[in-house]
């Protein structure tokens, strides 16, 4: 009969614990168009030079005209749009007409 002691019984241990075949599972993944959301960013901040604002509280819509002939329109998150006018004559006015979703502005 074998003689069994405690350091042959944490050797067996050991071997048996080192000759498990390891299995590295290597992940593959692929990026796909429809993991990413891209949108163009091309205006940070508040309008340089305002010289005329409106604000329409049923579309929750705030338009800022500048010197420059420039309107920006910022709404809720993902609302934000830029306009010029043909001339690069200053927005004097603003005005959002009320039931019609329209907006005016004068230079």
């Amino acid at each position: 009969m074998k003689k069994f002691t405690f350091q042959r019984v944490l050797d067996g241990l050991r071997s048996s614990v080192s000759q498990q075949p390891r299995t590295d599972q290597e992940i593959v993944e692929t990026l796909r168009p429809d993991n990413f959301q891209v949108a163009k960013t091309f205006r940070h901040g508040f309008p340089c030079q305002p010289t005329a604002a409106a604000f329409d509280p049923v579309q929750h819509l705030l338009a800022i005209g500048t010197k420059t002939g420039s309107l920006r329109i910022l709404g809720r998150p993902g609302v934000d749009s830029h306009v010029r006018h043909e001339t690069d004559a200053a927005v004097l006015q603003i005005v959002f007409l009320m039931n019609e979703g329209a907006l005016v502005t004068a230079t």
